[in-house]
């Protein structure tokens, strides 16, 4: 009877990936201990005799001149490990490095894991290290922390050194009175102290294991950005203590039921100026994000040179217009951006207190911020270049001309209100203007031409064009009244939409931060100014036009500079909202104005006597945009608009009737609702000659108001809607 074969038992995946990468795997061992045995015999690599403090962050202004330092409250109360939770110590070691009792400083096993799963990936991306090589690379400057195979292998070679000196608890003590824990905290006593206002050795079990799971991406598992990730974080590193037989099993369900009881205050960030107090807080934020992914450590302790957009001097002159113009305690907020066509941020102002960099640290009006739930506020008629972009853009032209009353009823599907009614829209002050070309809606800021622009586009385009001006409308404020600005925005976002206009359609990207760099000039990362044609050049021109004539004769009069100027004002319902968007071709500036909400529900207080006057776009804050743009255009020649060709389809509806009458109602600007007229026997007309219209069809004219501005000579007449 023949023999069976022998089977071999399926060699693990670990295995076989071991056997497919051997030469990588004796390359890398072979190194790492021929280079350590060299090292520690010959003393090539010598033990650093102090570990070196955190190197303050410079935040650089565009010319290169220093705007201020971010650094650490670092407070690092250095404590026996006596004095450390014995909950601490092994949550660390149980997530940390298991085996530190047991090698040498280097762990051979975790070495060959690393190798694996760096051969595997293609690239280095787990390192392997033991607290010993952490306690290195944290403590060391000089040993470096980039990602290669040299500089893993000096970090082995002085670890191996500080263990042969050393005792481990010795060494065990240092990683944890110098280990990076977040929130500006090194060590484990100011780690307790931020987190829990407690001691390091007064830490419960849950406290220690949530402490040693942060070391891992202490930005990741904060309390006021991530509650879950805290409490995910804090029950893995239990799971490791039962692995690592330092806790039983009970003992881990039962801690896990239990919630974290955080007392974090703000993060340990020290600004060592109020200059650009707001302006900072946004960098520092924009560099924890996930575009440049700096983790706190760094950022606070790094030594980095950050290059960034701001230019002092606009800077100094926006936050000498708010403090010149709101200077009292009762004032509203404000806020300001200036920005460039190429998107570079010139100035930022969050609020109005300007002078306390601890104010910069807290809400910013001027910017989402990571971190921050800034949905922005509403736009009101700033928002109208939108509705006349998308217009004309939709191949109409700005000569076209609409009824202008003091009141509008629409009742297209498109633009109901969500009951079914229709949507009803009035004029500022129940203003009426009798027939207007959508240039002079413009100027005069008339509501009831722009819904019916909007009515005639529809909302659809009109969110299209917010988004190629770099706007994203949230799908539930979908709708016409959109044109009057019911959508929150921030006013950086409307700087960027503005300098579309002002680049003649070309959508900047926003560039705060230019290039960082590590304290030995490598440079860590890099942004350049980049735009993309979204709007076409002449519906771009033609919004200039627009909105330079509202300047010039406009709401935005308050605004002038004796050189070219476009634009647009903005008060909300019930003047809660004012905004003043303006530009010139060489600088955009946005200005709001506004009061923050406060109570539960939350309110907003209405700026209806602010020093004695209801606040609108063209009062204070076209008065801090001029004060503003008149010393940051210092130096710089201007420079004309390119005017704009109008083409298109012109339009000329006829008049709305009037919705019913009310008492006191100014009927005057819109046409009469049609009246049922007797039945004729009418008598054939002979063909080729016009039908007379009976001479009761229309009701007499008003005599002419000899202050009404004429329509331009090119518009065509509307259809008559009355008699002379």
């Amino acid at each position: 009877m023949p023999k069976k074969p022998k089977t071999r038992r399926p060699r693990s995946r670990f295995l076989r990936a071991l056997q497919g990468h051997w030469w990588a795997i004796a390359g890398a061992v072979v190194a790492l201990l021929s280079t350590a045995l060299i090292a520690m015999f010959l003393g090539g690599v010598p033990l650093p005799e102090t570990a070196p403090g955190a190197q303050s962050t410079r935040i650089l202004a565009v010319d290169g001149s220093e705007i201020g330092t971010l650094h650490g409250d670092e407070n690092r109360q250095i404590v026996p490990l006596a004095q450390i939770s014995k909950h601490l110590q092994e949550a660390v070691i149980s997530t940390e490095d298991r085996a530190f009792y047991e090698h040498p400083g280097v762990s051979l096993r975790g070495v060959l894991r690393a190798v694996f799963t760096n051969v595997k990936g293609g690239q280095v991306s787990q390192g392997g290290s033991t607290l010993t090589q952490q306690y290195v690379r944290n403590a060391f400057i000089q040993v470096g922390r980039e990602r290669t195979i040299f500089r893993k292998i000096k970090e082995a070679v002085v670890a191996i050194k500080i263990e042969r000196k050393y005792s481990k608890d010795k060494i065990l003590g240092f990683y944890l009175n110098t280990v990076y824990f977040g929130r500006g905290a090194y060590g484990a006593e100011a780690g307790a102290k931020s987190y829990f206002k407690k001691s390091a050795k007064d830490l419960t079990l849950g406290e220690a294991a949530y402490l040693a799971g942060v070391i891992r991406s202490p930005q990741s598992y904060q309390p006021d950005r991530n509650k879950e990730g805290t409490t995910r974080i804090r029950d893995e590193v239990l799971g490791d203590m039962v692995a690592a037989g330092k806790i039983e099993a009970p003992e881990r369900d039962a801690e896990r039921k239990q919630e974290l009881a955080f007392k974090v205050g703000a993060s340990g960030v020290e600004q060592q100026t109020a200059r650009a107090a707001y302006f900072m807080e946004y960098v520092r934020r924009l560099l924890t994000s996930e575009e440049f992914d700096i983790d706190e450590k760094e950022l606070l302790g790094g030594g980095l040179v950050v290059h960034t957009t701001l230019d002092l001097r606009m800077q100094d002159a926006a936050e000498a217009a708010v403090r010149k113009v709101l200077n009292k305690a009762e004032d509203p907020e404000v806020a300001l951006v200036a920005m460039d066509p190429q998107g570079n941020v010139r100035a930022m102002v969050g609020g109005r207190n300007v002078d306390d960099p601890k104010a910069g640290r807290g809400f910013n009006y001027a910017a989402a911020a990571e971190g921050q739930n800034n949905t922005g506020r509403f736009p009101g008629s700033a928002y109208k270049p939108v509705t006349l972009a998308a217009f004309t853009g939709d191949g109409k032209s700005a000569k076209s001309k609409f009824p202008a009353p003091s009141e509008i009823q629409i009742d297209s599907k498109q633009c109901r209100n969500e009951d079914g009614t229709p949507w009803k829209v009035s004029n500022f002050d129940n203003e009426g203007f009798g027939s207007l070309e959508v240039v002079e809606a413009t100027v005069k800021s008339a509501n009831t031409v722009y819904a019916q622009m909007m009515d005639t586009i529809g909302p659809k385009k009109f969110v299209s064009m917010a988004a190629k001006l770099g706007m994203e409308i949230p799908s539930h404020d979908f709708g016409c009244a959109l044109t009057l600005g019911t959508t929150q925005v921030t006013p950086l976002e409307m700087a960027r939409a503005y300098a579309t206009f002002a680049a003649r359609g070309k959508r900047p990207d926003v560039v705060v931060i230019t290039k960082i760099l590590a304290p030995d000039g490598k440079m860590i990362a890099e942004r350049k100014p980049r735009s993309e044609e979204t709007v076409d050049e002449n519906v771009a021109d033609t919004v200039n036009f627009a909105l330079e004539e509202n300047v010039k004769r406009g709401t935005g009069t308050g605004a002038k500079l004796g050189r070219p100027v476009a634009g647009k004002t903005g008060t909300t319902q019930n003047h809660v909202d004012a905004w003043f968007a303006g530009y010139t071709p060489e600088l955009i500036g946005i200005v709001w104005m506004g009061f923050p909400p406060e109570g539960s529900p939350p309110k907003i207080k209405e700026m209806t006597n602010v020093r004695g006057k209801r606040v609108t776009g063209g009062s204070f804050p076209a008065t801090i945009w001029r004060e503003f743009m008149a010393e940051a255009l210092k130096g710089i020649k201007g420079t004309d608009f390119i005017g704009p060709k109008f083409t298109g389809e012109v339009l000329s509806p006829s008049p709305t009737p009037c919705p019913n009458p009310t008492p006191n109602q100014d009927r005057s600007n819109c046409a009469p609702s049609p009246t049922p007229s007797p039945t004729a026997t009418s008598t054939p007309t002979p063909p080729g000659k016009p039908t007379p219209s009976p001479s009761t069809a229309l009701p007499k004219c008003r005599p002419p108001d000899p202050n009404a501005t004429p329509p331009p000579p090119q518009s065509p007449s509307p259809s008559p809607t009355c008699q002379p």
